[in-house]
C-alpha cells in the first residue's frame, strides 16, 4: 500500500524527494496560501484519479488526430530561484497567450479534455505575482505541468536528456498540436529544467522559443542553499538539477556544492545558446528584468508573436519589481559563498551572451 500511495503522489511530489512527509510538515508550517493550495490539489488529484483515467481515453483521441503545432510556444526556463515564475506570470498577464493551469495538476492524464469540460466552471481570478516555489494559489493560475513533461523527458527530473526517442518526439508533437487545436493561441509555459536540455525540445518543436533566466551567482547560490533547507529539510540534497557527474556534496561542503551547481547551470545555458542560437534561446538577467519588465514583454510581442503593443500603456501599467537580492543567511556563510564563487569562476568557461538576446535594456 505505501508503494501505491507513493506512486499516486509521484505526479505531485517528484521521486527525488526522500522525505515527502517531512515536506508536508514544512509546507503546513509556512502559512502560505500557495503552499496550502499545492497540497489541496495533490489530494484532489489523487481522489479524482478514476475520473482522470476515464477522461484519458478521450484525451488520447485528441492526440491521435492533432495537426502539427504552428503557433509560437514560449518556454521560460533557468536554474531554480532565478525569477522564472515571475517572468512567466508577467508574460501571461500582458500578452494574448494561453497557459497550462492548475486544473492540469488535478487531471494530469487528461489536462486538455478536463479544461475543455470544466474550465468554464472555474471563476477566472487575477493572476497576481504571488507564488510559493513556483506554485500559484488557485485553479485558474498557471502550473509548470512537469508531470506532462515527464511523458517525454522522463520521470527522473534530475536527469539531463541528450536525445529523445521517436515515440517521445511524436508524443510531444501530438500534445502541443492538440493543445493548439483546443485553445487556439500561443502558449507560455515554465519548465526550469529546459535550461540544460532545451535543444532536444527545440529539435522537435520548430516553433518553440526559450527565455532563459539568469541571476547574480552569489544570490542564486544563497537562494539554492535556502531552498534545500525549506524544501528538503537540510543542506544535503540539491534543489533542482545539479552536475550529474559530481557528487551531491562537493567535499562534504554544501556551500561548495551550491556554488558548483550555479556554475554548472551557467555552463549549460551557454551550451544551449550555442546549440539553438540567439534567435530562439534568449538569456534574460533577473535583475535587469525586474528593473524593466515591460522591455521583455515588448520584445516577446514584437519578435516572437509578431504583434504590436502600446509601449506607453504597458510601461505605465507594468511597474518595476523589487529585486530580491539581500542577505538572508548568516554573514559567515554568505561571505563563504562570495569567496567560493570567485574561486570557481576563475577556472570557469566563458559565460553565455547577456540579456534580451544581446539587446540593450536601456532605451
Amino acid at each position: 500500500m505505501p508503494t501505491l500511495i507513493r506512486s499516486l503522489f509521484h505526479r505531485y511530489v517528484p521521486a527525488q524527494f526522500q522525505d515527502p512527509y517531512g515536506l508536508l510538515v514544512r509546507l503546513l508550517r509556512t502559512g502560505d496560501s500557495a503552499a496550502y493550495f499545492a497540497m489541496e490539489t495533490a489530494l484532489l488529484g489523487v481522489a479524482l484519479t478514476p475520473l482522470d483515467l476515464l477522461l484519458e481515453v478521450f484525451e488520447q483521441r485528441r492526440y491521435a488526430r492533432a495537426p502539427r503545432p504552428q503557433l509560437p510556444l514560449i518556454f521560460v526556463c533557468g536554474a531554480p530561484r532565478t525569477g522564472t515564475t515571475l517572468a512567466t506570470q508577467v508574460l501571461i498577464n500582458n500578452l494574448p497567450v494561453t497557459f497550462l493551469n492548475n486544473v492540469t495538476s488535478v487531471f494530469p492524464r487528461s489536462p486538455l479534455v478536463a479544461n475543455l469540460l470544466f474550465g468554464k466552471l472555474i471563476p477566472a481570478r487575477p493572476l497576481g505575482y504571488h507564488s510559493y516555489y513556483g506554485k500559484s494559489d488557485h485553479l485558474s493560475g498557471p502550473n509548470d505541468a512537469l508531470y506532462v513533461w515527464d511523458r517525454w523527458l522522463g520521470k527522473d527530473r534530475k536527469r539531463v536528456r541528450r536525445a529523445l526517442t521517436d515515440s517521445e518526439k511524436n508524443a510531444m508533437l501530438q500534445f502541443f498540436g492538440a493543445y493548439e487545436q483546443a485553445f487556439g493561441r500561443p502558449m507560455v509555459n515554465k519548465n526550469n529544467n529546459l535550461n540544460v536540455q532545451a535543444n532536444v525540445v527545440a529539435e522537435v518543436l520548430e516553433n518553440a522559443h526559450f527565455i532563459c533566466m539568469t541571476r547574480d551567482p552569489v544570490y542564486l547560490a544563497q537562494s539554492l542553499l535556502r531552498a534545500r533547507r525549506e524544501i528538503h529539510g537540510g543542506d544535503e540534497s540539491a534543489y533542482g538539477i545539479a552536475n550529474p557527474s559530481g557528487a551531491d556534496l562537493a567535499n562534504g561542503d554544501p556551500i561548495e556544492d551550491v556554488c558548483r551547481q550555479v556554475l554548472f547551470h551557467e555552463q549549460k545555458i551557454a551550451e544551449q545558446q550555442r546549440l539553438i542560437g540567439t534567435d530562439r534561446f534568449w538569456i534574460v538577467e533577473y535583475e535587469a528584468f525586474c528593473r524593466q519588465p515591460a522591455r521583455l514583454v515588448q520584445l516577446v510581442a514584437d519578435q516572437i508573436l509578431g504583434q504590436k503593443l502600446d509601449a506607453e500603456r504597458l510601461s505605465a501599467t507594468l511597474k518595476p519589481f523589487q529585486i530580491a537580492n539581500r542577505v538572508v543567511i548568516v554573514p559567515d556563510q554568505f561571505a563563504s559563498i562570495q569567496e567560493t564563487i570567485l574561486r570557481l569562476k576563475a577556472d570557469a568557461p566563458e559565460a553565455a551572451l547577456p540579456i534580451f538576446q544581446g539587446i540593450e535594456v536601456s532605451p
